[in-house]
């Protein structure tokens, strides 16, 4: 199995979604005998942001005399297509931030959403040309968002869960611990609450929280 596995927290301790997303990857080594794992921390090296330029070129497919950083962009957008186009699993850690996704995480989904490479438009709308593939979602929330009040302030999953289905990923799993920022839940409940999600997910053993 190849997994690739996406950080997007610019956070490096303390952080929620990095300790879910690797407790994820940790469950899918021990349901398969080999696995290949591309870890990509755009919390800490983001990807490039596309200029007008690169925009351009792709929409075109015209690549003659282009500057250096467009040069460089798209070939930032190519092995952020080849990636996921070879992974047998995705696993991405998506912090909420501000209603919605880190923008390190956008930047990638910027990438890796190109008419005529992952989807292509028809009549009835833009079909997806990725070949299915589990895809599971480290989400971390510090409020409640998932229902009551704040649920119309969810622009954090079902975004992704929108961008990934126009690529034709559809099989998404969701992993949440929100409240973390709470005096209820907390940190602590919902942490231990998303690892029991884990383990049933792939039924095993309940997952120990990281230290």
């Amino acid at each position: 199995m190849n997994i690739l596995h996406i950080d997007s927290s610019p956070f490096i301790k303390d952080s929620v979604s990095r300790e879910l997303s690797a407790a994820i990857v940790t469950a899918l080594k021990q349901t398969e005998s080999e696995v290949n794992t591309v870890y990509q921390d755009y919390g800490t090296n983001s990807p490039p942001h596309l200029s007008a330029e690169a925009m351009t070129s792709l929409r075109s497919h015209q690549s003659t005399n282009l500057s250096d950083s467009a040069l460089a962009e798209i070939t930032a957008v190519n092995q952020a297509i080849e990636q996921l186009k070879v992974c047998d699993a995705l696993v991405i850690g998506s912090p909420m931030y501000n209603h919605s996704i880190s923008s390190h995480l956008k930047t990638w989904l910027d990438l890796i959403c190109q008419a005529g490479k992952t989807f292509r438009y028809t009549s009835s709308g833009p079909v997806g040309l990725l070949k299915d593939r589990p895809v599971f979602i480290a989400s971390s929330r510090g409020g409640i968002y998932s229902h009551g009040e704040g649920l119309a302030h969810d622009f954090q999953e079902p975004y992704l869960v929108s961008m990934l289905g126009t690529l034709g990923l559809k099989d998404i799993h969701i992993v949440r611990a929100e409240g973390v920022s709470m005096s209820h839940p907390g940190r602590d409940v919902a942490m231990a609450n998303a690892m029991q999600r884990i383990g049933q997910m792939f039924n095993l053993p309940a997952m120990a929280q990281p230290a």
